[in-house]
């Protein structure tokens, strides 16, 4: 009997043409063709194991990364990509400091204030008539400020102090005790007493000593004295070369408030400000903007002498602004709110934005 023709394929198999399938090959050719699909199967078991590998492993990554942010910490440092390095001088040894009299000669006595009591070093009474001999006295000098200043950073551990004309460290001294210190000075004489003070009263590592003025450009000025008064050095005349070399301590380096965020390791801060009439150089749109963008500044202490009762100079309209349009408010010493005449001002005057109690 005849077995009916399936049909006619060409197929090559093993290095063999098959032809006119019949029942039996057919049977053969059905065990092939189940055995490929079975190896279709397979692949594309084994193509979507692949794929749900991949998406799983995805999943897994977006959950650690999830639990990094998570786990990422809530303390904010300051991070600054623009600045790679710090451009002023920091200070940690006597070498470093030039025309500075014989250290062992310093008049170190301990000062109290704020329940704290640590050591100082200060000037002879006939040089400094006002803040070293306050000390001589058994008094603080501006002690009241510096008392606020302290029972603020005992309330907000997370705020450092910034001294902007540190002087013998009436300010920066106890305030080293409590938080981190950037403090900026530029006399030689006064910035060895000031390490002086810092080793003695074992608070290096909490201090930041800057040997530099704070100003509007990096450049270097002759620095003026007063015969009976240190703490009014002030700088005098700007060099018109760039110098590093300032023997017997008669000249200063500056640099810019932007600066010194390489020293900064927290958001927020609060500042002393002491500069002898140079404030307006300090604060300005172009050299100060990256500090205050990134460092939260609510309070500021102020020396302020800057407006006389005849017109007031553009360079100060611009100081006042600076602060007005980021929200500061201007008070006196004893709190009350001052009016937008600043030849009403006198002494010392407190820029807040009030988000600390001070």
């Amino acid at each position: 009997m005849t077995v009916p023709l399936l049909f006619q394929v060409d197929i090559f198999y093993g290095g063999e043409m098959l032809r006119n399938v019949t029942r039996g090959k057919y049977l053969r050719y059905l065990w092939i063709f189940a055995a490929c699909a079975a190896s279709i199967t397979s692949i594309v078991i084994v193509v979507k194991i692949c794929l749900t590998g991949t998406e799983v492993n995805s999943r897994l990554q977006q959950k650690q990364v999830a639990k990094s942010l998570l786990v990422a910490p809530t303390n904010q440092t300051v991070q600054v990509s623009t600045v790679t390095s710090f451009h002023g001088s920091l200070i940690d040894s006597f070498d470093q400091l030039t025309g500075v009299d014989d250290v062992n000669s310093f008049r170190c006595f301990d000062a109290k204030i704020a329940n704290m009591k640590f050591p100082i070093c200060a000037y002879e009474d006939s040089k400094d008539i006002w803040v070293s001999k306050s000390f001589t006295g058994g008094g603080y000098w501006e002690g009241g400020f510096v008392g606020r200043f302290m029972s603020l950073l005992r309330r907000y551990p997370d705020v450092e102090f910034v001294d902007l004309g540190a002087n013998i460290g009436t300010f920066a001294l106890p305030a080293a005790h409590l938080t981190h210190v950037v403090a900026v000075e530029p006399y030689s004489r006064s910035m060895g007493r000031l390490l002086k003070s810092v080793q003695l009263g074992g608070v290096a590592k909490n201090v930041s000593l800057v040997f530099n003025a704070i100003s509007n450009q990096r450049s270097t000025y002759t620095l003026g004295f007063y015969p009976t008064n240190v703490g009014g050095t002030y700088l005098k005349i700007q060099k018109t070369f760039n110098t590093t070399d300032c023997r017997g301590g008669l000249c200063a380096r500056t640099i810019l408030l932007d600066d010194l965020l390489p020293l900064m390791g927290r958001r927020r801060a609060v500042m002393k400000v002491d500069v002898e009439g140079h404030q307006p150089q300090v604060f300005t749109d172009s050299t100060a903007v990256k500090f205050f963008d990134l460092i939260d500044v609510p309070v500021i202490l102020m020396e302020w002498n800057l407006c006389g009762q005849n017109a007031v100079r553009p360079e100060v309209t611009d100081l006042i602004r600076f602060f007005t349009k980021r929200q500061y408010q201007v008070f006196s010493a004893s709190n009350l709110r001052l009016g937008t005449d600043c030849s009403q001002w006198s002494g010392n005057v407190v820029f807040t934005k009030q988000s600390l109690v001070f």
